[in-house]
């Protein structure tokens, strides 16, 4: 099989997948997820990635924000 193929083969899956189920986004995941649950395999779900706050070095500083605050196309400052 060449890559074309397979390509082919799987969107062709796709399609009749998205097409059984009205191409409704909702009955393809609630679908999905009873073939997981059925698979009887353990979902893990990982915690939360933590907020990072942002780099020090890109911050606007005086004349930046200045400049932004004034030329804020919605009139505002910083938008």
């Amino acid at each position: 099989m060449t890559e074309d193929e397979v390509v082919r083969e799987v969107r062709a899956a796709r399609e009749a997948f998205a097409a059984s189920h009205g191409y409704d986004i909702r009955a393809m995941v609630a679908a999905l997820r009873e073939v997981g649950i059925a698979s009887g395999r353990e979902v893990i779900r990982l915690a939360p990635r933590p907020v990072q706050t942002p780099n020090q070095s890109l911050q606007q500083t005086g004349a930046a924000g200045a400049l932004f605050e004034t030329h804020s196309p919605l009139g505002g400052p910083g938008g």
